[in-house]
Order: structure tokens, then sequence, then C-alpha cells
């Protein structure tokens, strides 16, 4: 287990050394491979960016994210000009249905909301929105629609996984009730869980994902 005190610098060393972010005004505390970020960046995509450096970190098990987006006054702009740039965003993205997705803004504050058919196009659009100057916080209420194929979701999950050299298959279980998928069992690193975590969205017929597992 590597001590609190080391992963502590191992995160910060890391964020120094991602260009994509400024680590001048983030805080890292560590308890037993838990990290928690604080602190303040300019954009969102710095925030973004900060949760992953943090993830790939060796010896971090799990990541909680405090920190705060600070516009600064020169990229602020109001709500409704914010709003009229995320309905652009959303109409020229080819990957979503037409009208699937809304969006309501309020003090930088971006609430997603509608249906759309995979995971993939719930954090595209939301990665899109987030490099949109003035954008504080995004709330991600998109939901998923049922989807008209389900079959054997069990046996296509785990399919995807052997096919997939960098994921431990056979340490991880797979659990299907109805459109729900339930992950257990234990990998190495962070990655290898977002690795299992995707090719359990993309299997037909998955509404919902839930990781349980322990990374170590």
């Amino acid at each position: 287990m590597t001590s609190d005190f080391t992963l502590k610098q191992r995160v910060l060393d890391e964020l120094d050394w991602d260009p994509r972010v400024d680590e001048a005004h983030i805080g890292v505390t560590a308890t037993d491979g838990a990290i928690t970020l604080t602190g303040h960046v300019l954009n969102y995509p710095q925030k973004y960016a900060a949760i992953e450096v943090a993830k790939r970190v060796s010896g971090v098990i799990a990541v909680a994210d405090d920190i705060e987006v600070h516009v600064p006054t020169e990229h602020r702009r109001d709500d409704s000009r914010i709003a009229e740039l995320i309905a652009d965003v959303i109409d020229w993205n080819v990957s979503l249905p037409m009208d699937a997705v809304k969006a309501k803004v309020s003090d930088g504050m971006v609430t997603l909301t509608g249906e759309v058919d995979w995971q993939y196009q719930r954090l595209r659009i939301e990665e899109q929105i987030s490099h949109i100057s003035g954008v504080r916080i995004i709330s991600n209420r998109i939901t998923l629609n049922a989807h008209p194929e389900p079959g054997d979701i069990k046996k296509k999950i785990e399919s995807a996984l052997l096919r997939n050299s960098e994921a431990e298959a056979d340490s991880v279980e797979v659990k299907v009730s109805g459109d729900t998928v339930t992950l257990s069992g234990k990998v190495r690193a962070f990655y290898e869980r977002e690795l299992i975590e995707e090719a359990a969205w993309a299997a037909p017929g998955v509404r919902d994902v839930v990781d349980n597992i322990r990374i170590g």
C-alpha cells in the first residue's frame, strides 16, 4: 500500500507534468488511496483533465472532485449567449438524434436533459459543451432509451473484455438484471476499470452500469 504522503506527491507531480492543467490553485489530499481534488481552475476542460490525471496515478483507487471553475472576467458570457453556443453544439453534433437533447443555463451552470441510445453520446455532448467559455458546472441528466436489441448482454460484455488485451477479463464478474449490469472483481489500475465499464456500456440493451470493481 502506497503511503498517503507518497500518493499525494505523485498526484501533485503528475498535475505539474500534464500541460493541460494549471495546477497552481489545485489542492490534493490522500486518504487510504482515495484522492480529493480541491481548489479552482479557469475552465471546465482543466477540471476534466485534473480528474483524469489523478485517476491514472498508480495507487489511486478513488477520486473525489471538489474543484470549482472560476471563469476569468474576460471570458465570462451571459447565460443567453452560452445557451446559443450550446444550441449550436447540439445542432452540429452528428452523433445525436435530432431534438434528443435539451440544455438549460443558469449562472453558468448547464443542465442537460433528454434521451439518447448510447452512453458514449451522453459523454460526448458533455465533453463538447465543456469547452464553451463561461460554463462553470455541467449537470448531465440525459437518460438512455431502451435499446431494441437486448440479446445476451452478459455474453456480449464478456466477449468484449476478452477482445481487449488491456482489460483483466478473468478477474471481473458480470451480472445482468434486466437492463442493469453490475461489475465486480479487482483490477490493477483505474484505467483498466474504466475500459471494463466502457465495454459494459457498449452492450446493446444496457441502461445502467453499477461498477463495484476494486483497484489494487
